[in-house]
């Protein structure tokens, strides 16, 4: 299979996603700022927002939502709805610049709930950039088991919270959703669509996005949140038409082809055997990450400070971090985790769904993972994987990157261990040399359109601040 496939569309046309007079129309959930003295947020973000000229407020969601039959795994069928009214309350955390700052678009996070809580992996990728650029971002709990864990993690503050209903189909009995939260898709919507509207009281304040307009809106997602978006895609987007672009860290399923609505799958070397390889159309793509685990290392951190923060992750003697929580599993290899930067790649998707959305002008191509005639990885003389996304740390890497076994967390992990002084000098022999390889390297995925100038300009002065092979 080749690693690049070609598929542009116009550059004039804007795929705007407003609604129609086929759309449903969609309800917005109602807002109420949590205060209550004494307690504070479970899964606040884990870097410093106020630097970064941020401010974080948590809300209570609530409202009537929709069950659908027909929302579920692999599908290209529009999805029905079953019913309404369903009561819900959840939460959502939001994160917004000052008003000066702000771009214009809102990036709505589905939070992962694989850990057993709600853990915000697509922000941990990718917060640097989000940050510095001005979006506002949301990160809306959906799902049972995250919110669940917020019961159990601070009955004061979360004790009054429910998004569960019956899952039982009236029509023949079956179950509609396969992990039990038939509401999430209408609570994802209806959550995004209050924020959207950002209104406050009845006296206009108490916004959540305070003097700002949102323009457009970017649903988010990863791993498990991202399945649950590509079903989003695949069978609600098309019934209400509301999110303007949708954005996948590892990963999307297939996506349907006639939507207009940008959609960029990120997708890391750590799960790719096992997946279909996808395709993808004039409004879809999908970016092969060569060495990629399923966290980076540096989202890893971001998820350890969290946890270890809020003692929410438990263990047998007591609360732990995400990475223990791998190596508990008996690894080969530790510590866990590549070095590779999958948040460089995650940063150009986000920028180019709201490129595309706002100018029309579509994402760099699709590009695999080359396969080999029995359709496993294709790999060189040295192990290293063929095709995909290359970027620096995978082709001129400060430390050696492996696979990992034999447990399910180990695997998606990898391994890394940084490469001694000597290792590095025998690598490169001098530290011009080095600096070259990295330069070269970010300069092709820059012109190639996979990451940012800035992340390129910050990667070759990384490198020449380093002391790699001097």
């Amino acid at each position: 299979m080749g690693t690049l496939v070609s598929v542009c569309g116009p550059s004039s046309a804007t795929p705007r996603t407003a609604a129609t007079a086929k759309s449903l129309p969609v309800s917005a959930a109602k807002l109420t700022e949590v205060r209550v003295p004494g307690t504070k947020p479970m899964s606040a973000a884990a870097v410093d927002l106020a630097k970064a000229g941020y401010t974080e407020r948590e809300f209570y969601a609530e409202g009537k939502a929709h069950r659908f039959r027909g929302a579920v795994d692999r599908t290209l069928k529009t999805a029905e709805v079953i019913d309404g009214n369903w009561s819900y309350r959840t939460r959502v955390l939001v994160r917004t610049p000052k008003p000066e700052h702000f771009n214009g678009t809102l990036v709505v996070e589905w939070t992962n709930v694989t850990l057993g809580q709600d853990a915000d992996f697509a922000f941990a990728e990718a917060h640097e950039y989000l940050l510095r650029q001005g979006y506002a971002v949301a990160v809306v709990s959906a799902q049972n088991v995250g919110v669940e864990r917020l019961k159990t993690w601070s009955p004061e503050r979360y004790g009054s919270l429910s998004v569960a209903a019956d899952n039982t189909d009236p029509q023949g009995g079956g179950t509609i959703d396969a992990r039990n939260d038939p509401l999430s898709f209408d609570i994802m919507t209806q959550v995004s669509k209050a924020l959207k509207n950002n209104v406050g009281d009845k006296a206009g304040n108490n916004r959540p996005l305070p003097r700002m307009k949102v323009r457009d809106v970017i649903a988010m997602g990863q791993s498990q949140s991202g399945i649950r978006l590509t079903n989003y895609y695949n069978t609600i987007q098309p019934l209400y038409n509301f999110f303007d672009g949708f954005v996948y860290w590892d990963r999307s399923d297939q996506l349907r082809s006639d939507l207009p609505v940008p959609a960029i799958s990120v997708n890391s070397e750590a799960i790719y055997e096992g997946w279909p390889v996808v395709t993808t159309s004039k409004y879809t793509r999908a970016w092969d990450v060569a060495g990629a685990s399923h966290a980076s290392l540096y989202a890893s951190q971001y998820i350890d400070d969290m946890v270890v923060r809020d003692k929410s992750l438990a263990g047998p003697d007591g609360p732990r971090s995400f990475t223990d929580l791998v190596e508990a599993e008996g690894c080969d290899l530790n510590p866990p985790f590549s070095t590779v930067d999958n948040g460089l790649v995650v940063n150009t998707a986000i920028d180019s769904v709201r490129r595309w959305i706002t100018t029309g002008k579509p994402a760099a191509p699709s590009r695999y993972f080359e396969l080999d005639s029995s359709g496993a990885l294709a790999r060189d003389a040295n192990g290293k994987v063929r095709g995909g996304i290359r970027l620096a740390q995978f082709t001129a890497p400060t430390a050696f990157t492996a696979p990992n076994g034999p447990g399910f967390l180990c695997s998606l992990s990898g391994h890394h261990r940084d490469y001694t002084a000597a290792e590095l000098k025998g690598l490169y022999k001098t530290h011009q040399n080095y600096v070259a390889q990295v330069r070269d390297t970010m300069r092709d995925a820059r012109k190639d359109g996979y990451i940012l100038k800035f992340d390129e300009t910050t990667a070759v002065r990384a490198a020449e601040a380093s002391n790699v092979a001097r």
